[in-house]
């Protein structure tokens, strides 16, 4: 099986997954009232949610260009912005393959290396990890109350058959690890390992070239900026339901790292798995299943409407910039 077959068959599997997702968690909502509550949403606040969308794409190209710098390359801001909105737009279509088109398109319009793009997208998920690892910390400490006086109600609720199913899983899971300390040699020969082992050293390089920037300070900045505005993004959409209105930033944390997980998740554009997690996210606040429902569907829309719409431009500058670059360089041929 030849590596396109197997990248397409892996996509129709894991969007089926996803469709199969979006289904089992509005299965349980009535369809008329997420329309209702869709109808009845705060325009201005969806509009101001997509603006922050669009600056948090902006800084991720300028913090993008800092990487360039200590290669002796510079590209264009635009140049920069549109091939990351175009690499979200593939992404949304084939997973991770937005990781390849977005440095093949900025090398095909500013003439830097392949290689070396890639190289400093592996160093911006690098940075992105760490960002995200950060978040989840700050949520448990912040919101470990509530997140434990979720935990014991959940456990009060459950029957005797579910904290049987329960024990279980945590006995498999002991079992489990107590295999992978016993046969811990063999494990390390395996090509998954030596493949996990790959992406830490990657990591390690990642932040070992973060230390050579020449503006360190301005790229520390931008990766606040950019995270910044996707912690808005939700948090104003927020307002734009009345059912979440009264939600403020603790929430908004929460649901970013519930988003970022399903978005994670190898699933085409994050269908399903976004409608799952977020929900799970809002539980914690005692919304509803409908109105988080509701709330998923109408973050997500924002996020896929932004990238196609922006998406749409970024497509025709691709376009304009490479017919020019080559009809510049015919002419320079004459």
């Amino acid at each position: 099986m030849n590596k396109k077959v197997k990248t397409t068959l892996n996509t129709l599997v894991f969007l089926l997954i996803g469709v199969a997702l979006f289904l089992w968690a509005t299965s349980n909502v009535g369809l008329e009232d997420i329309l209702n509550d869709l109808k009845h949403a705060k325009l201005h606040w969806i509009l101001i949610s997509m603006f922050c969308g669009i600056l948090s794409h902006l800084f991720r190209a300028l913090r993008w260009n800092l990487l360039l710098e200590p290669m002796g390359y510079k590209a264009g801001s635009w140049a920069s912005f549109h091939s990351v909105i175009v690499g979200y737009m593939v992404n949304m279509a084939v997973p991770r393959l937005g990781e390849v088109t977005r440095p093949a398109m900025l090398s095909k319009i500013e003439d830097i290396p392949f290689n070396k793009l890639v190289g400093t997208v592996v160093v911006e998920r690098v940075v992105d990890l760490i960002i995200t690892l950060l978040i989840a910390l700050s949520i448990f400490f912040i919101q470990f109350q509530l997140i434990a006086d979720f935990a014991t109600e959940f456990f009060e609720e459950s029957t005797a058959a579910s904290l049987r199913l329960y024990g279980i899983i945590a006995l498999v899971g002991i079992i489990g690890f107590a295999l992978l300390i016993r046969f811990r040699k063999r494990i390390y020969k395996l090509p998954i390992i030596s493949k996990f082992k790959n992406f830490f050293e990657g990591v390690v390089d990642g932040l070992k070239t973060i230390f050579s920037l020449k503006r360190k300070g301005l790229f520390i900045v931008y990766s606040l900026l950019i995270w910044f505005m996707y912690f808005l993004m939700p948090l104003f959409v927020f307002y734009a339901l009345d059912a979440t209105a009264h939600l403020g930033p603790s929430a908004g944390l929460t649901v970013l790292l519930f988003g970022t997980a399903a978005m994670i998740i190898p699933v085409p554009g994050g269908l399903g798995t976004f409608e799952v997690l977020v929900p799970a996210g809002l539980a914690l606040y005692g919304i509803a299943s409908a109105p988080a429902e509701t709330y998923a569907i109408l973050t997500h829309a924002v996020q896929v409407i932004l990238i196609l719409a922006v998406g749409i431009f970024s497509v025709i500058y691709f376009l304009y910039k490479s017919q020019r670059k080559k009809r510049n360089e015919l002419a320079g041929t004459d």
